[in-house]
């Protein structure tokens, strides 16, 4: 029988973000506990660093005496330190711009090419993270400090003012949790704001786009394909592969990165007005019907295989989501809980890190 729990603060959902709140809260001195109604090894995107989570990182690491994250904030001392931890090389960004029906273009002046150095060289540039090794990394991490962690629990509220009371259930057995404050760092499933009936403010974002996504192996690298169509390279800033590539479509847009164990995680975001979802068509029909609109892409694919979720692509509604509210006296929502809006340029893990320093700041002054 799972005992009961008596703490300062509960986190719900132990991705890297929820699992980091926890480390940082319990160097501070606080009581935490840590819940996921799921486990880890998972399946999970936002996996592209940038220097600004970098330094996020860094900074607190140092700030709250845990070296062992130190070496996570750059490719050189990632690889040195945690070879055994999949990550993959990000020097920067790099984009190309395809016609419908048409093989890629290649221009001497690079007029559709776009590269963004982040780095001037590999063993100092950003990461690509395999999330399922790292959000295990960092639960690691939390257990290995002495925090409260329990996995495959699921939640319900039962009192919140003055404080929380929750039950748990696991395993079959019940508990209760009592806790000062709760955040919920559970994404897009929103456990609080779906408890609280927050109001969704969803409907003022401008954007509207839908993703189709999923982890493969042998595709074929994009400076290889750039070859046979005799690019010239030799002025690229970096290898336009080891970056977030993107692919601008007419339909929208195309992810690729790729990690140093042969796996590339890519996805298409749509123009969810142009191109609305239709359940009658298959996710995989929908794959390879946009590959197959890009001759150049489609030859990209052409031998590879989905590895990774199990079930097979993953196929979204409208990305944007984004509640009324997103703290209260005793409470408070992650960034990646409060809201979304685009997987453009990498923004998830620096917005995950900054709303983590913030949250713990607060926390600690309070």
């Amino acid at each position: 029988m799972t005992e009961n729990h008596s703490v300062d603060i509960v986190i719900i959902g132990s991705g890297f973000g929820g699992s980091l709140t926890a480390l940082l809260l319990g160097r501070i001195g606080f009581r935490v506990l840590l819940l996921d109604r799921g486990q880890h090894p998972r399946f999970a995107v936002g996996e592209s660093s940038t220097p600004i989570a970098d330094l996020v990182l860094r900074d607190l690491a140092s700030r709250y005496d845990l070296p062992q994250l130190l070496p996570l904030t750059r490719y050189g001392t990632w690889k040195a330190t945690y070879p055994e931890l999949i990550c993959g090389v990000k020097r920067g960004f790099s984009y190309f711009a395809h016609k419908a029906g048409h093989s890629f273009e290649p221009f001497p002046d690079h007029r559709n090419e776009l590269l963004v150095a982040a780095s001037n060289k590999e063993s100092l540039a950003d990461t690509h993270w395999l999330r399922s090794d790292v959000d295990s990394f960092f639960v690691s991490q939390v257990e290995a400090a002495g925090i409260s962690y329990l996995d495959q629990t699921n939640v319900s509220i039962v009192d919140s003012i003055p404080s929380w009371h929750l039950k748990g259930n696991r395993d079959g057995s019940t508990f209760e949790i009592y806790a000062d404050f709760l955040i919920d760092a559970s994404g897009e499933t929103g456990f609080l704001p779906h408890a609280m009936n927050l109001d969704d403010a969803s409907g003022v974002m401008r954007t509207n786009s839908r993703a189709i996504f999923a982890h493969f192996v042998g595709v074929v690298p994009w400076n290889d394909i750039l070859r046979t169509q005799r690019a010239n390279t030799d002025d690229h800033p970096f290898p336009c592969d080891a970056a977030a590539l993107h692919h601008i479509l007419e339909e929208g847009w195309m992810w690729q990165l790729r990690f140093d164990n042969g796996i590339t995680s890519a996805g298409f975001v749509l123009d969810a007005d142009r191109h609305p979802l239709n359940l009658d068509i298959p996710p995989e029909k929908e794959w390879d019907d946009l590959l197959n609109r890009y001759p150049s892409l489609a030859e990209q694919f052409a031998s590879a295989k989905l590895v990774a979720p199990a079930q097979g692509l993953c196929r979204t509604g409208r990305l944007q989501r984004q509640w009324t509210q997103i703290t209260g006296n005793n409470w408070a929502l992650m960034p990646h809980t409060a809201g979304f809006v685009d997987p453009l340029n990498s923004t998830g893990i620096a917005h995950t890190l900054c709303g983590v320093e913030r949250v713990v700041h607060l926390l600690e002054h309070h």
